[in-house]
């Protein structure tokens, strides 16, 4: 049978099944990763050794061999006799709430025409790791997403609780912050569940292998080379920096144990793993600029304070508007230090005056007059410690009705405000000798972050060779260029030798503004990569309709989106997936070697 006359049947066989669609096992992204398996962290009984190799682990390559075999069995099912299953990727970009929901349109809609049986891997980036539930009904899950967006069902007081219990750890950062606060808001649902529950579940082979991306700030920012190295990952088994590779190996340490204390490549202090609220606070805290993401820390700080009590209600009278002018003019002064390393002298002239003759905040002026005196003379760590010393002052006689370990994480968040601290986690290379790399080894801490920073969708994790990726479905919901992410995966795959189609910048960029569906590169030794932008010209229609949906579904989202504009998103994610399903198919086919 020829490759064409094959092809030709099986697509037949897959009309016929979307005649008759049957269950799938499949879950969106984070259904299938988190709460299809146990409720339990994952057990390893040599967990706590540190890896650094070349390649996938074990567990990886028994999932990798039994997902083949699943995938095999679905390809048969449809007619097709495949001697090779094609390695294939899902990638869900980053892109806030907007992309959390049409990450759930796409894997619904995979799963429904029967794709997501075929797909090896999914990685994600930023916002489409926020979108995570319980169930295997999709249709369920959908519904229950539309509920939790259009109910104000976020507990101020369930959040409190969870940032007091997050700030007794020692390695307690703006993620901790941002991940009971801010993704919990935008998410309406806390999840108490570890990555490392999924393990036997995606070992078996019955769900695709989720892999999440960060990326380590020291690294991004320490030059060229260090950049490349940069990539951080999460699966179900293991964590640590990727292997880019056949001359740069991996460093990888159980998810059980990563953000538990090493040295030398002993385990010294083992600590619970962190839940998936905080992963995906991990994965997604870079939603907007770092203005915009410092207002939203400091609403949140002083909605905390003054909004509400676990005992009771704490109203602010305030109809001078006093404590709304200090709010504003500390944030002045917070905002003046983190972004431009040095106090305001007319913030603090502001407070000063503000504090006049006002009895509460007397100790707080007489502190204030005292750093305006010596301003020009104090150091960048002098003016941080007075900053700190004043919020303590100001604070203070509202902190004295709240129990001590809310002070305490009040204060604990202050001081990584100041230092602008997030996603601290123990280095498990920490004086690790075997792994060539002092620059890793030297510092006790990673900082890990949001790796849309780089590049906002998960390529540098399934392009390396190790992991033999074939088919690349690029689902791309950023908020501006929609090819960004495919060109600056072609500049990093050159800077580190690995193989990808070309791309041609300038035609892109004259579509940009009003992009098709559907777009496929391919080139010699590469993977073949298909591309579908969010908002289009073949689900929306013209170009106004894609700037209409752009300022609807912006990326930094803080009010309930309506059950409608819910809707509206999820068809529209859906609408690519099947519009193009019989491209998808027929790409798989060309791969798979098909025998008579």
């Amino acid at each position: 049978m020829s490759d064409r006359s094959s092809c030709d049947q099986w697509r037949l066989r897959r009309q016929q099944a979307w005649l008759y669609p049957r269950a799938s096992t499949s879950l969106c992204l984070l259904q299938q990763v988190i709460c299809s398996a146990k409720s339990q962290p994952g057990t390893c009984d040599e967990s706590s050794d540190i890896r650094i190799h070349f390649g996938i682990s074990d567990k990886e390559k028994a999932a990798m061999k039994n997902r083949g075999k699943h995938i095999s069995k679905a390809l048969k099912s449809l007619g097709l006799n495949a001697r090779k299953v094609p390695v294939v990727s899902v990638l869900v970009s980053g892109g806030g709430l907007r992309a959390a929901i049409a990450c759930q349109g796409v894997l619904s809609e995979l799963s429904h025409v029967g794709l997501l049986d075929m797909v090896t891997y999914i990685a994600g980036v930023s916002g489409s790791t926020c979108q995570s539930d319980g169930w295997k009904d999709l249709e369920k899950a959908e519904n229950e997403l539309r509920r939790r967006l259009k109910e104000d069902s976020w507990d101020l007081s369930v959040s409190e609780d969870k940032l007091c219990e997050a700030a007794e750890r020692d390695d307690y950062s703006l993620t901790d912050f941002w991940s009971y606060s801010v993704v919990y808001y935008l998410t309406k649902e806390l999840l108490d569940t570890c990555l490392s529950c999924a393990s036997e579940e995606s070992e078996m082979g019955t769900v695709p292998y989720p892999i999440f991306a960060t990326i380590d700030h020291y690294l991004k920012f320490g030059g060229k080379e260090k950049i490349l190295n940069a990539w951080f990952e999460f699966t179900p088994d293991w964590a640590g920096y990727s292997t880019l590779g056949s001359s740069t190996p991996g460093a990888y340490v159980s998810t059980t144990h990563c953000g538990s204390e090493f040295e030398g490549g002993k385990l010294i202090k083992q600590k619970p793993e962190r839940d998936f609220s905080y992963l995906r606070g991990l994965c997604g805290s870079a939603l907007a600029d770092m203005n915009t993401n410092l207002i939203t820390i400091w609403d949140n700080i002083w909605k905390f304070i003054f909004g509400s009590d676990t005992q009771e209600k704490m109203p602010i009278t305030d109809p001078e508007g006093v404590m709304k002018a200090i709010k504003d003019q500390l944030f002045n002064l917070i905002s003046s230090f983190v972004i431009n390393g040095h106090c305001s002298g007319d913030s603090l002239k502001n407070l000063q005056c503000i504090m006049t003759g006002n009895k509460q905040f007397s100790d707080a002026e007489t502190l204030t007059e005292q750093m305006m005196g010596h301003l020009h003379e104090a150091s960048p760590h002098q003016q941080r410690q007075f900053i700190l010393d004043l919020l303590e002052k100001t604070f203070q006689p509202y902190l004295d009705k709240k129990s001590s370990s809310f002070s305490s994480f009040v204060k604990k968040t202050c001081h990584c405000i100041l230092h602008w601290k997030w996603g601290t986690t123990n280095n498990f290379l920490y004086k690790y000798g075997d792994s060539g790399d002092k620059f890793l080894t030297d510092q006790k801490n990673m900082y890990l972050m949001d790796a849309g920073l780089a590049i906002n969708s998960a390529y540098p994790l399934v392009l390396p060779p190790v992991r033999n990726t074939e088919i690349i479905l690029s689902f791309d919901f950023s908020e501006g260029d929609p090819f960004e992410t495919i060109k600056a995966t072609e500049k990093y795959c050159k800077a580190c030798c690995i193989p990808f189609p070309p791309v041609d910048d300038f035609k892109l960029d004259q579509e940009a503004k009003a992009p098709s569906d559907f777009y496929i590169f391919e080139g010699e030794n590469a993977p073949v990569v298909m591309h579908f932008p969010l908002f289009n010209k073949v689900n929306c229609g013209s170009e106004e309709v894609i700037e209409h949906r752009h300022k609807t579904y912006s990326t930094f989202h803080f009010r309930n989106y309506s059950d409608t504009e819910v809707s509206q998103l999820l068809e529209d994610s859906k609408a690519n997936v099947r519009n193009n399903k019989d491209r998808i198919f027929m790409n798989i086919c060309k791969l798979a070697e098909a025998i008579s």
